[in-house]
């Protein structure tokens, strides 16, 4: 019975890891653009300890050791697959001297109790955890010295086990810390109770209390720590510090003039005065003095003599006279290129360490499409932009494709011709929100109507992932 279930231990562990990402990846939905979780490392660990028996010769300590490789399934679960190596030693005065050669390997699932705890600490400097765990082990004995009849040589064979333990561990960096831990593995099988080459008992354990040495692997550019070192809460949080971040939208009008305090420039406007765009009184005729305090609205001081306007029939032909002018004939207002550079267009923002188009701003850039095709002659510089949480050389060349992805949306989607826009690339150099860390208002695209002196800048020159690396960080 025992050596059935070794077998089908022993196919369990070979296929099941297979088989369950066959399942996960067949009928999954498409990735979300938005992830509740970043992307994180790999942990790769070597540990060496004492091992020792638990059987019917008398345990003496000795020396074991091996490596693993985790990773996190979110804040809390990760799965290790655990490799060790040891040779042990019993010796007591009534059986005689015994020595174990023993390899195992297990599939562990590991628990974070830090994050069943939830503060403000973006990254934990302890990780306390336990864990269990199937797997197989092999084991030889060699009989060095008999007293009892009981004692004997064991083949090499091969039995099922179920394990156990405890561990704590120490972020020293954001690749490295170490770790403490202890477990006990019970085997299952013929030859369970054989581990020592005494059989006596149902069955022998093995206890192992070891130090590790663990280093996160992948770039840490674009990967966070494994997720066992990173709390819950904290993208969660730097969300809701962005939307505290934010203006608030004032729309206090002081002198009830219809343009509110934040866009008006004169805010002491007097009751029932007529007031153009920016808050100000309308001056019609353009001569300095407000239509409310001008006894000619319509004329400028500055004309001289006698005024020619005697009704409203006069004011209506100057007013085409002046038009006609101003259109040269052609029934189109030219705007004067230094107001055109003060035009506002949309920002449109990226998520970390992405350059693709959210959903979110196409509207936007279909704005930018409609005052493109509605002015002709115009040209814009489209500049990209990242926060602080990569290398400067990195951010260049994340800045640009950034920049160069809404430009691409620009011509394939909406058909704007590629030379009226200028691809310019800034990096970090200048952030919306003062902050060290990963922003959305600073992951951004800008622009703005380009003048006779834009040009556009040259490609970046390519990152290694070497150089993408930044000091500190």
């Amino acid at each position: 019975m025992m050596n059935k279930l070794t077998n089908f231990l022993y196919f369990l562990t070979l296929f099941s890891l297979p088989l369950l990402a066959h399942s996960q990846d067949k009928g999954s939905p498409p990735p979300s653009p938005y992830r509740p979780t970043p992307a994180h490392m790999w942990e790769l660990g070597l540990h060496g300890g004492t091992a020792m028996s638990f059987g019917d010769v008398k345990l003496t300590p000795s020396i074991g050791g091996g490596f693993h490789l985790r990773r996190a399934l979110d804040y809390v679960f990760s799965i290790r697959a655990d490799g060790f190596y040891g040779k042990l030693r019993q010796e007591d005065d009534v059986n005689g001297i015994s020595e174990s050669t023993i390899q195992s390997g297990s599939l562990q699932l590991l628990v974070s109790l830090n994050n069943l705890i939830w503060n403000n600490i973006a990254r934990r400097k302890t990780n306390f955890y336990t864990f269990g765990g199937v797997g197989l082990t092999r084991f030889e004995v060699e009989a060095v010295q008999k007293i009892s009849a009981d004692l004997k040589a064991v083949d090499p064979t091969v039995q099922s086990h179920l394990e156990g333990g405890v561990g704590i561990a120490f972020r020293l960096s954001n690749r490295f810390n170490i770790g403490f831990e202890g477990k006990v593995l019970a085997l299952f099988g013929k030859d369970a109770d054989l581990l020592d080459g005494v059989a006596r008992r149902n069955k022998d354990a093995l206890g192992y209390g070891s130090v590790r040495l663990n280093f996160n692997l992948g770039n840490s550019n674009s990967k966070s720590e494994p997720l066992y070192w990173v709390n819950p809460m904290d993208i969660i949080m730097q969300d809701i510090t962005e939307l505290k971040n934010r203006p608030v939208l004032d729309l206090t009008d002081s002198d009830a003039d219809g343009v509110i305090d934040a866009l008006d420039q004169d805010n002491t406007t007097p009751a029932g005065v007529v007031v153009d765009t920016r808050g100000l009184p309308l001056d019609s005729d353009g001569d300095g003095v407000a239509n409310y305090q001008d006894d000619e609205p319509y004329v400028p001081q500055n004309m001289g003599g006698n005024p020619t306007i005697r009704n409203e029939e006069d004011v209506r032909r100057i007013v085409q006279e002046e038009l006609k002018n101003v259109t040269n004939g052609k029934g189109r207002i030219p705007i004067a290129s230094d107001a055109i550079t003060d035009w506002f267009l949309p920002t449109v923002h990226f998520n970390i360490d992405s350059y693709k188009i959210r959903y979110a701003d196409y509207g936007s850039l279909a704005s930018v499409a409609h005052v493109l095709k509605s002015n002709p002659e115009l040209k814009v510089v489209v500049t990209g932009f990242t926060d602080k949480t990569a290398s400067d050389q990195y951010n260049f060349d994340l800045s640009y494709r950034r920049a160069k992805a809404v430009i691409e949306h620009l011509v394939n989607v909406h058909g704007i011709a590629r030379s009226r826009l200028l691809l310019n690339y800034n990096g970090e150099d200048s952030p919306l929100v003062p902050s060290t860390g990963s922003t959305l208002m600073n992951r951004r695209a800008e622009f703005r109507v380009a003048t006779d002196d834009d040009v556009e800048m040259e490609n970046p020159v390519p990152v290694t992932k070497k150089e993408s690396r930044k000091s500190g960080f």
